[in-house]
């Protein structure tokens, strides 16, 4: 970095910085930096309060700030609009949505709710079903049985961003089985009548496989993110599916998300 010692300030002025309000200066208003020529920055001050705003794009390191090695452990990311920290550059707003299975009976081919696991509030884990196809039905009228949904939903309170899901599994006798994972958002009905707490309009979310599956060992799988976008007031669902026979399921789901 150079120097301006010796030199006049008619041939440095352009490296200078200076508010723009050259007849107050730094005042209770906040007034925008510039450089000697008027250019603006992104950065305007005033005697309480420092604002930085992009003045042409969004970038994902709008303001960083590194460690003497050069690790970034923070950033501000004005295209995804998110704040990130750490030197793994998490959203500092994460969470972690778990969904847990034990002892979990099922038919073959058939998907099922995962429940949270605060599901001893509800006394007991009630298998509920979701079809038999490929994918767990889009749409769940369970009639007098909704009740058994609320250990298996979470309902979302803001917008949030699904970063990543990933699962750990394994079965109570010693065949393999393939085990199938998915999740799901669905629009929840609450129109004040009979069929309050139907699900309709889902959406896969995320979903993974895990094969040669025994009692032998935990098999440990990252999902693929289908979709990463969930809105306040839908409700995010697990299932999981053993594919092969009806080898009882023990299985953790951990959903990586942050708040938009």
């Amino acid at each position: 970095m150079g120097s301006l010692a010796g030199k006049s300030p008619a041939n440095t002025y352009k490296s200078l910085l200076k508010v723009a309000d050259e007849t107050n200066g730094v005042s209770t208003s906040a007034s925008q930096i510039q450089d000697g020529e008027g250019t603006n920055t992104c950065v305007s001050i005033s005697d309480d309060q420092l604002q930085i705003v992009p003045q042409n794009d969004n970038t994902t390191t709008t303001v960083r700030i590194r460690s003497t090695g050069g690790t970034q452990i923070f950033s501000a990311d004005t295209t995804n609009e998110v704040i990130k920290v750490g030197s793994t550059s998490t959203p500092a707003n994460s969470q972690l949505l778990e969904f847990h299975a034990k002892n979990l009976i099922p038919v073959a081919g058939t998907h099922y709710f995962v429940s949270r696991p605060d599901a001893a509030y509800f006394a007991s884990a009630v298998e509920t079903a979701c079809g038999t196809g490929t994918d767990p039905d889009t749409s769940l009228d369970t009639g007098a049985a909704t009740d058994d949904l609320l250990q298996n939903i979470f309902i979302v309170p803001v917008d949030l961003t699904i970063d990543a899901v990933k699962f750990i599994v394994s079965t109570n006798t010693d065949t393999d089985t393939i085990i199938n994972v998915h999740l799901y958002k669905f629009l929840m009905v609450n129109a004040g009548g009979a069929s309050d707490g139907n699900l309709e309009s889902g959406t896969l979310l995320a979903n993974g496989q895990a094969t040669a599956v025994d009692r032998n060992v935990i098999k440990t799988v990252t999902c693929t993110v289908d979709s990463a976008s969930v809105s306040a007031g839908e409700v995010i669902a697990c299932f999981v599916e053993n594919e092969t026979n009806t080898d009882a399921i023990f299985l953790q789901t951990q959903v990586l998300y942050h708040f938009d």
